[in-house]
């Protein structure tokens, strides 16, 4: 007795952990399907718009006048020109889309057989009064309340309202870079206020030497200097060029100063130790296969076109930067200049020159 009393009661709590689990699961869609709601009604009342502008005299294309009015006149407000914009409505990935359209045909048929006529804003007619699925621009929620700072302009026209034209949402204010408050009518730090030319306040950046707060848009304005910049009396928050102290670099570095700060790059390849700049004109000493040309730049020494035996008999010489490299000549070359067959100056045995390159000879190899 004890046994299946037991039993029942684990059953009796899978029960119970099974509806929750499908309560849980039907909230979080119902949630899903409500917050979709409006953007798939703007959705499907702009494709509508788009299939009645494709479908505005469909399939006439000039001849008789007067027969060709008659026809439209019948076809423009025709239940066949309806079937055809609402074959076009929803992608065919876009599963919301197809379930609002199958469960608001009728909805559709009485906007486009009577209401049309009386309002031409169907979004209005569709989504708002009739699906109540979205809300006015300016407002929010399920009520339609007017979002902070009223619904002529939200925020102040500095951020956005939470919900704004659905019906979800709490109708706060999230502001746009810059400014804060919960109308989004206060500047941040680093920002100062001024007029724009409508002669509203606006919240505009601080240069960006500025540490603090302050009056305008340029270095003079600032009421205190970021690290890496420097007060003046003339120019206000000055670049500080850190560049300018002694080894503030590593070895075989040179610096190169930013706006409030530096960067430590290395030295070019061609560079012998330090060097002040960048690339092979920066060098002070060039390194070993390099020289300094004309124009004071450590170039890289062609040791092939200096030595033309610097490579042993068999081999011809590659340059490569700062160095050079001896490579086997092709097995068709007794001596060459360069690689395959074709940098051939001498062929071996059973080859001959053929078109500037060694080939085999056919005469030797068919004996």
């Amino acid at each position: 007795m004890e046994v299946s009393l037991k039993m029942s009661k684990t059953l009796t709590l899978q029960i119970l952990i099974i509806v929750n689990i499908l309560m849980f699961s039907a909230l979080i869609s119902a949630a899903r399907e409500k917050k979709a709601k409006c953007p798939t009604c703007k959705d499907i009342v702009e494709a509508f718009k788009k299939g009645e502008e494709k479908t505005a005299k469909a399939n006439f294309g000039g001849g008789n006048t007067d027969w060709e009015e008659r026809k439209l006149g019948s076809y423009a407000n025709s239940e066949t020109r309806l079937v055809e914009i609402m074959e076009g409505l929803c992608e065919d990935s876009a599963s919301e889309c197809h379930a609002m359209v199958e469960e608001q045909e009728e909805t559709l048929e009485e906007w486009w057989f009577t209401h049309q006529f009386k309002n031409d804003d169907m979004k209005t007619w569709f989504c708002i009064d009739k699906l109540k699925v979205c809300c006015p621009d300016g407002t929010y929620g399920s009520d339609c309340k007017e979002c902070s700072g009223g619904k002529d302009s939200p925020c102040n026209g500095h951020g956005k309202c939470e919900g704004d034209g659905t019906r979800e949402g709490t109708g706060k204010c999230s502001c746009d870079s810059g400014y804060e408050g919960d109308l989004c009518d206060e500047c941040e730090d680093l920002y100062f206020e001024e007029q724009d030319e409508n002669s509203k306040p606006k919240c505009t950046a601080c240069h960006e030497s500025c540490a603090d707060s302050c009056s305008g848009s340029s270095p003079k304005d600032c009421e205190k200097c970021k690290e890496g910049w420097d007060m003046t009396d003339e120019e206000g928050c000055k670049d500080k060029n850190e560049c300018d102290e002694e080894n503030i670099c590593g070895e075989e570095q040179y610096c190169v100063n930013n706006p409030g700060s530096y960067a430590c790059k290395g030295c070019d390849d061609s560079c012998e130790g330090n060097c002040t700049g960048e690339g092979p004109k920066g060098c002070i000493e060039c390194a070993s296969g390099y020289v300094k040309n004309d124009e004071e730049e450590c170039k890289d020494v062609d040791e092939c076109a200096e030595n033309s035996t610097i490579c042993d008999g068999g081999k011809f010489c590659d340059n490569t930067p700062g160095s050079y490299v001896c490579r086997t000549c092709h097995s068709a070359c007794e001596t060459c200049i360069g690689e395959g067959s074709r940098g051939c100056t001498k062929c071996s045995s059973g080859y001959q020159m053929t078109e500037n390159e060694c080939k085999g000879n056919q005469k030797l190899s068919l004996l």
